[in-house]
């Protein structure tokens, strides 16, 4: 029953979770502007075929709706790796380049952590940021 409930239940909670903080608690450093709505979405790529659900789209209405960070949030026991950053790498070239003045962020969300090699590659640059419980809670 783990698995069905936290797909069902404490994932979209803690999804939403993430899109409360983006929108309500962030940093604008963190974030790479001001929140004015976040939202979850889906991007059509020709590539696989389909789309690929999106968590976190964070828009700032000031820059005329320009997307400052997109995001993926995953309440599973396991640790968040590198492939979750590579994968939010390609749903970022999926944006469309009317709404994006600079590249935007990219967040990853864990209830359980990070992976050594992601913590690695998030610390080497600036257009990541890795937000686990602690960070949700305590910090922006």
């Amino acid at each position: 029953m783990r698995r069905p409930v936290t797909a069902k239940i404490y994932g979209p909670h803690f999804e939403d979770l993430a899109r409360t903080w983006c929108l309500n608690h962030a940093a604008e450093e963190t974030l790479g502007g001001v929140a004015s709505s976040v939202l979850p979405t889906e991007i059509a790529c020709k590539e696989h075929r389909g789309g690929h659900e999106l968590d976190i789209v964070v828009a700032e209405d000031r820059a005329g709706g320009r997307i400052a960070a997109i995001g993926e949030a995953k309440a599973t026991s396991d640790l968040m790796g590198v492939g979750q950053l590579r994968r939010l790498e390609h749903l970022r070239s999926l944006l469309p380049s009317a709404r994006i003045a600079q590249l935007p962020k990219l967040l990853l969300f864990s209830r359980s952590g990070f992976s050594a090699e992601l913590a690695v590659a998030a610390a080497a640059r600036p257009d990541v940021e890795l937000v686990a419980l602690d960070r949700l809670y305590q910090g922006s």
